[in-house]
């Protein structure tokens, strides 16, 4: 059973709350019906958290820019702004055979809600203080050469067994 540090609304009932699930600090953006969570969200490692909120300058960027916008967070999720949309798109991905295609593990945010999860970010920071020892997969001693980030399940979840 999942126990949680905080929770915050984003409202139309979608909540971001910090999770310890087995063991494991999680993000967890997740629409609910009354008192119980659905199964409509997505559950975030802190790495991918602090990718997602690394990323937000890019998507503010993308979103008052009317473009498309496709950041990797690690393993197979993505955070994506599609053509003509205004909502962000934070889904899990897996590679059946060929093509890596999209999941039902996502949150799609509406513009209000992701106006709100960035209001959010300080208050969910100062309740996750583990997050300042995070280090992105990117700035890890192994990921200093090419062959390091190829053999990394985050940064290349469908083939890093492949070198």
């Amino acid at each position: 059973m999942a126990s949680y540090r905080c929770k915050y609304s984003l409202g139309n009932e979608r909540y971001v709350q910090v999770n310890e699930w087995k063991g494991e600090l999680r993000v967890d953006l997740r629409e609910w019906q009354g008192d119980k969570p659905t199964k409509k969200g997505i559950s975030l490692t802190l790495m991918r958290w602090k990718n997602v909120v690394d990323a937000m300058e890019f998507v503010d960027q993308s979103l008052g820019n009317k473009q498309v916008y496709n950041a990797h967070l690690g393993g197979n999720v993505y955070m994506s702004i599609k053509a003509g949309c205004v909502c962000v798109d934070i889904r899990q991905n897996w590679k059946p055979k060929d093509d890596v295609v999209p999941t039902k593990k996502c949150l799609c945010l509406r513009p209000a809600e992701y106006v709100k999860l960035k209001e959010l970010i300080p208050d969910i920071g100062k309740n996750l203080p583990e997050l300042d020892s995070v280090v992105p997969c990117y700035l890890q001693s192994d990921h200093m050469n090419q062959m390091g980030a190829l053999q990394c399940s985050e940064c290349n979840p469908n083939d890093f067994m492949n070198w």
